[in-house]
């Protein structure tokens, strides 16, 4: 028996990897091939692929692959196969216990799958043998948030699709149990936006600035405030919403350019004695807030 090694694919070029992927795919008939179909019909391994794209799902989008298994395919999906994939991408990644991330960048299934399988996170790690994730508490606060930055990411109401996609932080469980459901959740979110409460006396009154005189140093004014600077959840989202979720100044929005980051500006400068209410303030994107000055 000749005993030789392997060979090295360290160097393969992302052309080389996807061209074999896609290979494969034609030679199976299918469009979506998983990491185990792939080791066993391709050349390489599934290693490359992640080393380079990032994750499989990311490699098979690249190859112009499905990224999700037909509904049929996940009835010939045991149990056993979930938890023994779930041990692989801990060995993987020489973890003890994985997140839900975790397993959504390196494992061959859907987290949603394993789910369904197993009601949470938390018993499925217990089947695996694996040890549990130390979870944050995550309050209203936190989830409102994380849905006032995927609405305004968006320019519109985000959906449980956006969620399953990976555009919240958060899980879709995550919401479900705090709310009784995504849907449950959004109707919270816009309740506490739209409390009749006047959102600024919350500011005054957190702060016990009412009247509070304050003296400009520089021009020795003293100006008699009536809020505060900060400005709240509910008011920014107020804001931006009534802007469209664009830049007041040039147009910009994060649902056309990812890489478009929105401030709120006070219109009439706070330090001159603009108070920090709806009428007073706008959305720029964060290069017309810094190119912007304080002069009046």
């Amino acid at each position: 028996m000749k005993y030789e090694l392997n060979e090295y694919h360290h160097n393969l070029n992302k052309n080389e990897l996807i061209e074999d992927l896609q290979s494969v795919s034609k030679k199976l008939n299918k469009n979506y091939i998983s990491r185990s179909e792939y080791e066993k019909s391709g050349k390489y391994s599934a290693t490359p692929y992640i080393r380079t794209f990032g994750s499989w799902i990311i490699a098979c989008k690249s190859a112009g692959l499905k990224t999700t298994r037909n509904k049929e395919d996940y009835f010939h999906i045991s149990n056993d196969d979930l938890l023994n994939d779930m041990l692989l991408v801990s060995k993987q990644l020489n973890k003890k216990n994985i997140s839900t991330k975790d397993y959504n960048n390196f494992g061959k299934y859907k987290v949603q799958t394993i789910l369904s399988r197993f009601t949470s996170w938390s018993e499925a790690l217990t089947r695996a043998n694996l040890e549990q994730t130390c979870f944050k508490v995550i309050n209203n606060n936190d989830l409102f948030f994380e849905i006032e930055r995927m609405w305004t990411k968006k320019g519109k109401q985000p959906t449980s699709s956006d969620i399953k996609n990976g555009l919240s932080k958060y899980s879709l469980n995550t919401y479900s149990r705090k709310f009784g459901g995504w849907r449950n959740a959004l109707l919270a979110f816009v309740e506490y936006i739209n409390n009749n409460e006047d959102f600024e006396e919350d500011i005054v009154e957190k702060f016990n600035i009412h009247n509070k005189p304050i003296e400009d140093s520089k021009e020795n004014i003293v100006i008699h405030r009536k809020t505060s600077r900060d400005i709240n959840l509910r008011l920014r989202f107020k804001v931006m919403q009534r802007d469209n979720f664009k830049c007041c100044a040039c147009g910009a929005s994060p649902a056309k350019d990812p890489n478009v980051e929105l401030h709120i500006d006070h219109i009439f400068p706070w330090s001159k004695g603009g108070e920090t209410v709806i009428d007073n303030l706008q959305t720029l994107c964060s290069k017309c807030n810094l190119g912007k000055s304080d002069i009046v």
